[in-house]
């Protein structure tokens, strides 16, 4: 399977999530099912894999059926893990941290201090 892996924001103002475009049959709910295979994107910490519809220069995928992506640039394999496990635990643990919801835009105003 052929994997390229990029982080990209769902919102104008949003923070990074991880997406990772790969060859392959689709997957629906971590299922990897019996079809022709295809150009895909997992999108953030979501197992069920979307089509990309349109490419950008060098390949870079710009819309996924429901979602533009934007800021899109390529990263390692290791920062795209930690970006899904940190957008996981975000919206597990601290529902309010802006990565728990990434498409809507950040609050810098509501955002709580950090100390």
């Amino acid at each position: 399977m052929i994997s390229r892996h990029f982080r990209a924001r769902l919102a104008k103002a949003g923070p990074f999530v991880g997406v990772r475009m790969f060859f392959g049959p689709p997957v629906i709910d971590g299922e990897e099912l019996d079809r022709s295979p295809r150009w895909q994107v997992t999108v953030g910490a979501e197992a069920t894999s979307r089509a990309v519809l349109m490419f950008g220069a060098d390949e870079i995928p710009v819309e996924v059926e429901d979602i533009l992506l934007r800021a899109v640039e390529p990263v390692t394999e290791a920062e795209w893990q930690y970006l899904v496990a940190h957008q996981a635990w975000a919206a597990e643990h601290a529902p309010h941290h802006p990565k728990a919801d990434p498409r809507r835009a950040v609050d810098f105003n509501t955002i709580p201090l950090p100390f």
